[in-house]
């Protein structure tokens, strides 16, 4: 009781300040077929360990120039504004994510007059996010793009995966296109959310809440870029990922199949083991709506009325036993018969017999009642 008392007075909505421990996360990032390297990770490779509670991945946009630049802005930016040296809410860090993000979009507005400046040309960088936090009450996943955010858990394959911001995922909720369509589909290198410099309006995060009662030890959390699903499917990705070996070791097995396969576009990841998780009977600090859509952490929700306590039951009983009470003895104070003074029957028999007459008379009563435009990738 004591550690839930400190955690709410502190805002920090949950039962322990290290609710999940995890391995020491595995990642790589690999050019593919391409000159240049356009991913950029949080923290860098290398500089991750068990006790890392947030990670970024951006993919740097093909064909627009300077997407390598545009990537680790963003990622700089995100991951210095939410890496945070106490534990937070969910709540607490979508806040600090959106604080980094509007500042990821002021330093690409002047980077972007910059090479416009120095290039004679006007320059359109940009990058898709992924974005995973470690809180107090759960696991905070944010996204803009077609990158993606994956939970596998063994037994169940992919539990849990991020729905791309992406033409061809549009046309799939609409019944238009099949998934083994839309993985030959001519657009499907369109994606209709980016975080683009000088946007009349700024593409925001989709946000999604997983409890730590949805979190069981040997889940894998992977944050990806597309060029890991480019030659991959989800069969592919639950088999390497959910394989009987070091976590390091499955990590290194997707990299290889990526290369075997002829992966075009760059490929990176950061991937993490949960090692335990303590649960909570508290609920998280907020939910994301089911559609995943961005929720509003304020809103409140709408007041029943409220239903008769045990406690009230008592009262309600003593009183309408009073009522009653009451009303009987008006009843009987009403028609208690009228009493007579004691006199010989000889002398007054008239008037004994005048006012039984009297009594029996009737007497009268006086009572009364009361989206977004969309961005063409050009490198596939």
């Amino acid at each position: 009781w004591v550690s839930i008392c400190t955690a709410y007075s502190t805002g920090f909505v949950g039962c322990a300040q290290k609710p999940l421990t995890i391995s020491t996360p595995q990642g790589f990032s690999e050019l593919g077929q391409k000159p240049n390297q356009e991913d950029a990770l949080y923290p860098v490779l290398g500089h991750a360990t068990s006790t890392t509670h947030v990670f970024v991945v951006c993919d740097g946009m093909g064909g627009h120039a300077h997407g390598e630049v545009a990537s680790n802005c963003v990622a700089q930016a995100i991951g210095q504004h939410t890496t945070l040296p106490k534990p937070c809410s969910t709540q607490q860090m979508e806040q600090h994510f959106n604080e980094g993000l509007a500042e990821a979009y002021r330093q690409l507005d002047t980077l972007d007059k910059q090479f416009d400046d120095s290039s004679g040309g006007k320059a359109t960088m940009g990058t898709t996010l992924t974005f995973l936090a470690i809180c107090t009450d759960g696991i905070l996943l944010a996204h803009i793009g077609d990158s993606r955010i994956y939970q596998f858990r063994q037994g169940k394959g992919v539990v849990y995966q991020t729905r791309d911001h992406s033409l061809v995922n549009d046309l799939i909720a609409a019944g238009e296109l099949t998934e083994a369509e839309a993985r030959t589909c001519p657009q499907r290198n369109v994606i209709t959310r980016a975080v683009q410099p000088h946007q009349p309006t700024m593409s925001k995060a989709t946000f999604k809440v997983i409890p730590y009662c949805n979190v069981a030890p040997g889940d894998v959390f992977m944050l990806c870029c597309d060029g890991i699903v480019e030659q991959l499917d989800n069969n592919d990705l639950q088999q390497i990922m959910l394989a009987n070996q070091p976590l390091g070791q499955r990590i290194d097995a997707l990299k290889q199949t990526c290369r075997t396969r002829g992966t075009r576009d760059n490929h990176s990841c950061w991937a993490f083991e949960v090692e335990k998780v303590e649960h909570t009977k508290l609920q998280p600090a907020h939910q994301s709506e089911i559609d995943e859509e961005r929720f509003t952490p304020n809103a409140q929700p709408a007041k029943q009325p409220s239903a008769p306590t045990k406690h009230t039951w008592p009262l309600v009983a003593i009183l309408v036993c009073i009522i009653l009470l009451c009303f009987g003895a008006g009843y009987m104070l009403w028609h208690k018969p009228q009493q007579t003074t004691d006199a010989p029957a000889a002398t007054m028999p008239q008037k004994v017999e005048q006012k039984v007459e009297q009594t029996t008379e009737p007497t009268d009563s006086n009572d009364s009642d009361a989206t977004q435009g969309t961005i063409t990738r050009h490198h596939k």
